[in-house]
């Protein structure tokens, strides 16, 4: 090949390869990096017999498909994940925490807005750290993925757990349940014994009733399929008075058991502590007339 052959080929080349290689490089994207996240499932703390822990009890557990974190006697929901790193996450929970409430001396149901920090250690192990009452007070501590076993038996067991639930609500929703309103023993005086406002006042959506002259608060109700309903009251200082005509309980919880005995009629039962206060009771609801009386009196 002659010289200026030679040349004008490597200037053809050189050309060529100038206008490739930019196009070239514009083609070629960095590798995309996949954000951290803890696997779902349950975790005990770094020490001895893990596997056996695994299988006692429930530690520390990550459920980020359903937004959940918690532990023994404490529960938390994701309201929002943020990355804080490579490797490492913040949750912003809102927590319910028994022991920590008794601890502060709130009602059980207080509902608390922690923090959480993740950060991977390795494929299964996770440093953990969790404020209290809204403040990081414990040093941060290591988390260890459980066995493929014990995560089995977790899963079995929540999946058993919720289908009972379930079953459950859908028997609420079709139980009886009492109507709210005025209540009278049957008898030849029933009519009157209405329109005095009776012998109980059920107002169980207002979490309110009213039994044997006291008031009380309904602070849970429990569903007994299929014609059972049972109320836990406080009746504050006035407590419930017992057949004998004494007062038990000042600002103690009792039981008032509410079951069907007919279109019209009920049985009361009233314990504490699984021992009856009070003889049964049968007490029908009152006609409308007396439920209007009731109704414009507690409104005036």
């Amino acid at each position: 090949m002659s010289p200026k052959i030679y040349r004008a080929s490597a200037v053809a080349f050189a050309c060529a390869f100038g206008t490739i290689s930019p196009t070239l490089a514009q083609d070629v994207t960095p590798p995309i990096t996949a954000k951290w996240r803890p696997k779902d499932g349950i975790y005990v703390v770094a020490g001895k017999n893990i596997a056996e822990r695994c299988g006692d009890s429930t530690e520390f557990y990550v459920d980020l498909r359903e937004k959940s974190v918690g532990g023994n006697e404490w529960s938390c929901k994701v309201g929002k994940l943020t990355d804080a790193g490579p490797g490492a996450i913040r949750l912003d929970l809102t927590c319910s925490d028994y022991n920590l409430a008794e601890f502060l001396k709130k009602p059980e149901d207080t509902e608390f807005k922690e923090v959480m920090l993740l950060k991977k250690v390795d494929d299964k192990s996770t440093l953990v750290r969790k404020t209290l009452d809204g403040k990081f007070k414990d040093p941060e501590w290591k988390a260890v993925y459980c066995p493929r076993d014990a995560q089995q038996m977790y899963r079995d067991a929540e999946a058993k757990s919720n289908a009972e639930a379930e079953q459950r609500e859908a028997a609420q929703k079709t139980a009886w349940q009492p109507r709210d309103g005025v209540y009278a023993s049957a008898g030849a005086d029933f009519d009157d014994r209405c329109m005095k406002s009776g012998d109980a006042v059920v107002r169980v959506g207002q979490s309110a009733l009213s039994i044997g002259g006291a008031s009380c608060y309904v602070s849970h109700v429990s569903v007994e399929p299929p014609n059972s309903v049972t109320l836990n009251v406080n009746c504050g200082g006035q407590g419930l008075v017992t057949s004998n005509g004494s007062i038990i309980g000042s600002n103690s919880v009792e039981s008032v058991t509410l079951s069907k005995i007919g279109d019209q009629s009920v049985l009361f039962r009233r314990s504490r502590d699984g021992q009856a206060t009070w003889s049964d009771q049968q007490l029908r609801y009152c006609p409308e007339g007396a439920q209007r009386n009731f109704t414009e009196s507690k409104t005036k």
